[in-house]
């Protein structure tokens, strides 16, 4: 694998740590060891500190939230996990009609594959993100919703906005949801796992996560939360550790992390 393919460990790692220093708040990853794994996969990443280790688990739990609300209102429709690493979303969503499709590069749907065992609704996509031929693998006739979370960074910008405008022509009424950071704290993130064994350059970078407004006739709104606390409910919140509610609402205050939510003009075909 890439260097790019080996950032997938620290969403597992990272997933792992949180459900253990925090198990009221987050679940362990259903596949077992995560450290194990990625010993035997011989991945140079290495576990975060507490606070990316929470925004990971966070984002799982985001995307989760995201997947059920869409399925709500589109019983059956597809959800496509793209970039998913060793996300096993489908998990989360055994009380909804859905189909689970987990798109990545082929090296890492190798390695889901060798590591995972997947469940009845299902279906790997062995592609990059931008190779948009696996449209033609995504039966969207219910609705589809793409989550993609901690992958849009590794894109150029004209990368994403090409993939954004020819997802919305594909699959009208979609939802398109992802994180993102402004430029000051991605350069913060890219000195970070440099540090942890997988330096990479991470180009998608907006101050402004309203611009994706202009990438394609086909958006019909776009949402934005400054704070991945907000997504758990009041009760929740009010577990999380003072010094981790600190640092979420400092991201807050300069608007340097946030979750985009894009949704396209038009109704799925049913």
């Amino acid at each position: 694998m890439d260097t790019v393919s080996h950032t997938l460990f620290f969403p597992l790692l990272g997933r792992s740590q949180a459900a253990t220093e925090y198990p009221d708040l987050f679940t362990q990853p259903p596949f077992g060891n995560a450290e194990e794994i990625a010993r035997k996969t011989q991945t140079p990443a290495q576990p975060l500190g507490k606070f990316p280790a929470f925004v990971y688990g966070l984002r799982h739990e985001i995307t989760v939230i995201m997947a059920k609300r869409y399925l709500e209102s589109h019983p059956g429709a597809a959800i496509v996990n793209l970039g998913c690493g060793l996300d096993q979303l489908a998990h989360d969503l055994t009380d909804y009609e859905c189909t689970v499709y987990n798109l990545d590069f082929p090296s890492v749907i190798e390695v889901r594959q060798k590591w995972l065992t997947a469940l009845a609704n299902e279906v790997d996509l062995p592609y990059s993100l931008t190779d948009t031929a696996w449209f033609d693998q995504v039966d969207g006739t219910k609705g589809v919703i793409a989550i993609a979370a901690g992958v849009f960074y590794y894109l150029e910008p004209t990368a994403v906005a090409k993939f954004i405008d020819e997802f919305g022509k594909r699959f009208p009424g979609a939802w398109l949801t992802y994180d993102s950071e402004s430029l000051r704290v991605i350069r913060m993130s890219e000195r970070s796992i440099a540090k942890k064994g997988t330096p990479t350059t991470m180009p998608f970078k907006l101050d402004n996560p309203f611009e994706v407004r202009s990438f394609s006739p086909t958006i019909a709104n776009v949402s934005v939360n400054y704070n991945f606390v907000n997504y758990l409910p009041a009760a929740l919140r009010r577990t999380i550790p003072r010094q981790i509610r600190a640092a979420f609402w400092f991201f807050e205050k300069i608007k340097g992390m946030y979750q985009v939510t894009i949704t396209f003009n038009g109704t799925s075909l049913r």
